[in-house]
């Protein structure tokens, strides 16, 4: 990992204020109690099980390492920040030079 883990309450909070999701819209999304994550986001519990976190990391569109854990979960917002600010064609280059770059990579392995 490489920076702060915070606790999945946390992350939760953050990715609603970052989001304007609503608590339904997650727990519909991710298909967990829309009273659990209530309970969550007031405090009445302060966590879940870790089926739905995965579930819930997933409806926001991260793995549950990255949901949780400050340093990725803001280097993917930025990245997507940037992509979405590029032409088509850009975009185009960006993925061509990705695959070419993990294509080397796997023929590298032993």
């Amino acid at each position: 990992m490489l920076g702060m883990t915070r606790t999945f309450r946390e992350a939760f909070i953050e990715a609603l204020q970052r989001t304007g999701w609503s608590i339904n819209r997650v727990a519909d999304a991710a298909g967990v109690s829309a009273d659990q994550l209530k309970k969550l986001n007031q405090g009445r519990s302060l966590s879940t099980n870790v089926d739905d976190a995965v579930k819930v990391a997933h409806a926001f569109g991260y793995t549950l390492d990255e949901f949780i854990n400050d340093d990725l979960a803001k280097v993917r917002s930025d990245v997507a920040s940037l992509y979405s600010q590029l032409s088509d064609a850009e975009r185009q280059i960006l993925r061509d030079a990705a695959r070419g770059r993990a294509a080397r990579g796997q023929a590298e392995e032993p």
